[in-house]
């Protein structure tokens, strides 16, 4: 057998010594280059990431637009009259199948009372502007999912006008629920 010798150059220090390569390294200009580019994006994406009231004014249209039509839906099932019930001074609204008294019904997804908080969690900084369903604030559906506003004082009559707007910082977002049709419709 015959064996085979490499010899290595032996550095300073006892080491393999090594070809010398040119170390590479970012110049000052192309660092603050990349400095700039980040501060000014930065400064742009931040403060609408911080502040997103449209899309929360829009997400709360949404919701209520889903809830009501749950509840016209469920009138039209069952056969009888559903209410959407706000109280703007608690900041919420309810779904229900009997006013005076008022019988909140469950909400299927998270088998609570139906009642819906604005301005916490998904809703923050979400408030009603205007609530009018014929100088009401409660609309009902009857079995046909025609619109009603329903006051104590009157009872249910058909809606000729119904609109809510919730809003968000600048932005406002309106609810509108048709008259005869019960058409629902953000804007």
């Amino acid at each position: 057998m015959a064996r085979t010798f490499c010899l290595i150059p032996i550095g300073v220090g006892g080491r393999a010594a090594s070809i010398a390569r040119p170390k590479r390294a970012f110049t000052l200009i192309e660092i603050l280059c990349v400095v700039v580019i980040l501060g000014m994006a930065s400064a742009i994406i931040i403060p609408q990431i911080s502040s997103r009231d449209d899309l929360r004014a829009v997400a709360a249209a949404r919701q209520l637009m889903g809830d009501l039509l749950y509840a016209q839906s469920r009138s039209i099932a069952l056969g009888r009259m559903h209410y959407v019930q706000f109280n703007v001074a608690s900041g919420t609204y309810q779904v229900l199948d009997a006013v005076s008294p008022n019988n909140v019904i469950t909400n299927p997804l998270t088998q609570q009372e139906y009642t819906v908080a604005i301005g916490t969690g998904p809703l923050a900084n979400v408030s009603y502007r205007t609530i009018n369903f014929d100088g009401a604030s409660t609309v009902g559906f009857d079995s046909m999912g025609v619109p009603y506003s329903w006051t104590s004082s009157a009872g249910s009559v058909a809606l000729t006008s119904g609109t809510l707007a919730f809003k968000a910082g600048n932005y406002v977002k309106i609810v509108t629920v048709s008259p005869y049709s019960g058409q629902i419709k953000v804007q």
